[in-house]
C-alpha cells in the first residue's frame, strides 16, 4: 500500500492536465461545431449522470459537469499509472502504450460508459448534441475524438507515468 501512495503525484498531475486539455478541446472544437457555449458543454458532461435535466440546471449542473470531468480523468490516470506500477513496459514504452491506452479509453467510454449512463450514448458518438445535418457519425468529429483520446488522454497520462514517477524506486509487491 505504501508504494501506491507514492504515485499520487503522477496520477493527480496527469488528471489535471488531461482534464484541462480535454475541456479546452471541447470548448473550442465541439463548441464551435455544435454552436455550444461552455456552460452547455459542461452540462452535457453532467447529462451522463442526471440525464436531460442537466440542460435545465444552469450553472449548478455545469459545475457538476466540471467535477465529473476531473473525476473521470482521475480514474483514467489512476488505472494506467497503477497498471504501470506492475508492468514496467507501460513506462518504458510510454510513447506507444499511451496512445494505445487512449484508444482503449475511447472504446470503453463509447461502448460501455455512455450506453450505461443517463445520456445513453449510441456507441459511435454521443446521441446529443447532433451535428448541423442531424447525423451523429460525422467523420470530422469521429477522427478528432480518436486523436484527442490518443494524444491528449493517453499520451499525456503515459508521459506523466514515465517522467513523474517517484525518484526512489517504487517496486511492485512480489
Amino acid at each position: 500500500m505504501a508504494g501506491y501512495l507514492r504515485l499520487w503525484k503522477p496520477i493527480v498531475i496527469a488528471a489535471l492536465i488531461v482534464g484541462v486539455a480535454d475541456l479546452f478541446y471541447a470548448f473550442i472544437h465541439i463548441g464551435s461545431y455544435f454552436k455550444l457555449d461552455a456552460m452547455q458543454i459542461l452540462q452535457s458532461i453532467a447529462r451522463g449522470l442526471i440525464g436531460p435535466a442537466a440542460a435545465e440546471g444552469g450553472w449548478s449542473t455545469a459545475v457538476l459537469g466540471l467535477v465529473l470531468e476531473f473525476v473521470l480523468t482521475l480514474i483514467m490516470a489512476k488505472v494506467y499509472i497503477l497498471a504501470a506500477y506492475h508492468m514496467n513496459d507501460l513506462r518504458r514504452f510510454w510513447w506507444i502504450m499511451g496512445p494505445a491506452y487512449g484508444i482503449v479509453v475511447m472504446v470503453v467510454m463509447y461502448t460501455v460508459v455512455l450506453p450505461l449512463s443517463a445520456a445513453h450514448g449510441s456507441g459511435a458518438l454521443p446521441d446529443w448534441p447532433r451535428g448541423p445535418d442531424g447525423k451523429i457519425t460525422d467523420h470530422q468529429m469521429l477522427y478528432a475524438t480518436i486523436l484527442v483520446h490518443m494524444f491528449i488522454v493517453g499520451l499525456v497520462i503515459s508521459a506523466c507515468a514515465r517522467f513523474l514517477w517517484p525518484k526512489e524506486q517504487v517496486a511492485a509487491p512480489q
